[in-house]
């Protein structure tokens, strides 16, 4: 019988592959497949989720972009007649199409993967910004760091810019943290899971953008007051702190300071201005 060559992975696609039989179990258990279940999994490598999630779910629809990686999934794949290989970058990815394909009456549209470090912020917030996608939740395998940041609190030093705009759009939740001892090759950081079940059954893409745009500005300069902040914005300037009067913040705060609540008072306030003061 012939051996099977281990993967290698690839620095520049950020590949760790997940190994640990339990972790992998563990993750399952978390997502909490059901035959209603239409998954799409980002970055499936040589399957060793999809494989345990295949037999559970109506369809599942595996993403990945590395050429290496194809064979080896569409092996692990072929006794499962429910799934679908998408050999593709998520990033380039028509998420909206893809979901009109694959998803019928009745069924769920779910989201997970285990998320290359270095992209995991831009594929997040594609998902998020996908207004026409009728996910019911996402699951990731994140940094340990990203996934404190996204679910951060007001007040603490995690809590930024990423963390209003997903808390905003999601109800967030951590699941378990694993070792680096889990993955080939070794990560040098703890990951963790995380859930985001978004929240909002209706998208308002100018009130998100001035959202965006606000609450960017305001953490670009976190040592600043919000005042102080928001002044060096290009649009408001001089006008940021009639800004804050007329939103009943007190300006002297710091960004991190204001709840996600705040922020889309703020954000409010902001366009209820432009449409006053259109110059």
């Amino acid at each position: 019988m012939s051996r099977r060559i281990p993967m290698v992975a690839k620095k520049h696609l950020g590949q760790h592959f997940l190994r640990d039989t339990g972790v992998l179990d563990r993750l399952v258990r978390f997502i909490r497949p059901a035959a209603r279940d239409v998954m799409i999994e980002i970055g499936a490598g040589d399957g060793a989720l999809s494989t345990r999630l295949a037999p559970r779910v109506a369809h599942l629809c595996a993403v990945e972009l590395d050429d290496d990686c194809i064979s080896r999934l569409a092996a692990a794949l072929q006794p499962f007649s429910n799934i679908r290989i998408v050999h593709a970058d998520v990033m380039a990815l028509e998420l909206n199409r893809l979901a009109d394909e694959i998803l019928r009456p009745g069924l769920v549209l779910r989201i997970i993967g285990n998320l290359p470090y270095n992209l995991a912020t831009a594929i997040i917030e594609k998902l998020l910004m996908e207004s026409a996608l009728p996910v019911e939740d996402m699951t990731f395998m994140l940094q340990q760091e990203m996934a404190q940041r996204i679910a951060a609190a007001p007040g603490s030093r995690d809590y930024g810019y990423f963390s209003v705009y997903c808390r905003y759009l999601c109800e967030v939740a951590v699941g378990f943290r694993v070792s680096p001892a889990c993955f080939v090759p070794r990560p040098k950081v703890m990951s963790a899971v995380i859930r985001l079940r978004p929240g909002r059954m209706e998208r308002d893409a100018a009130f998100e953008a001035a959202l965006v745009e606000l609450v960017k500005a305001a953490f670009s300069h976190r040592r600043k007051t919000l005042a102080n902040s928001l002044r060096l914005h290009p649009s408001l300037g001089g006008a940021a702190g009639e800004l804050l009067f007329q939103a009943g913040i007190d300006g002297s705060r710091r960004p991190e300071q204001l709840s996600v609540s705040e922020y889309e008072h703020l954000a409010h306030t902001y366009i209820c201005r432009k449409a006053l003061n259109p110059s």
